[in-house]
């Protein structure tokens, strides 16, 4: 049996079998996902259930050589995540908006009329399930491996601290939305403006 690692590239057999196995598994999660808004209708109780989707985050198949979810890359920190809200008119529509997975848990509190704590971080997106058009948040972020990531509408910085010393890597998705292509040294002013709202995310002190 082959062994995935970081710049390690498998066979295309063995990357196809992989494959495989994954999109059996999304295939056979998809099918439980319906039985479940079945059986919500046959008890008629799908008019007062809000109903949440929510994926812990993504995974790699190949990409940047990784099979894995960890990583400070888009395709692992972008989780798959959908809300069904009876009272809600964005039905079956796709919104841009960026949320995070702290915002799940004001925005339940929102639908459900309860007042959120005191103290939390997380932001409401109740608009974007009427509206998918309008923007959310003005980034989101995410932490692993001596790296701190933010994810604003068109870019992705991400800062490591490398013999105490910081790296970057800026990803533009209007160009480039498979992030193969670090243009951090051709945009230091790119960096200089987004790091203002990195150091919101900046919690570890780096």
């Amino acid at each position: 049996m082959e062994r995935a690692g970081f710049g390690v590239r498998l066979s295309d057999q063995y990357a196809r079998m992989i494959r495989h196995g994954y999109f059996a598994c999304v295939s056979y999660i998809d099918a439980q996902i319906g039985k479940i808004l079945d059986e919500l209708r046959r008890l008629e109780l799908d008019r007062n259930t809000i109903v949440v989707v929510w994926g812990d985050h993504g995974w790699h198949l190949g990409d940047h050589t990784v099979w894995g979810k960890h990583t400070n890359f888009e395709r692992s920190l972008r989780s798959a995540f959908m809300m069904k809200v009876p009272s809600k008119t964005g039905k079956g529509m796709v919104s841009k908006g960026i949320i995070e997975t702290i915002d799940i848990y004001p925005t339940l509190c929102e639908l459900c009329g309860i007042p959120p704590p005191t103290g939390i971080e997380g932001k409401s997106f109740v608009p974007l399930l009427d509206e998918p058009g309008p923007a959310g948040k003005e980034a989101a972020f995410g932490y692993y491996n001596d790296g701190i990531t933010m994810r604003t509408e068109r870019y992705r910085l991400s800062v490591y601290i490398r013999n105490g010393q910081r790296t970057y890597e800026l990803f533009d998705h209007e160009n480039d939305p498979n992030e193969t292509v670090n243009v951090a040294g051709d945009h230091p002013e790119i960096i200089g403006k987004l790091l203002g709202t990195w150091e919101q995310g900046n919690t570890l002190g780096y």
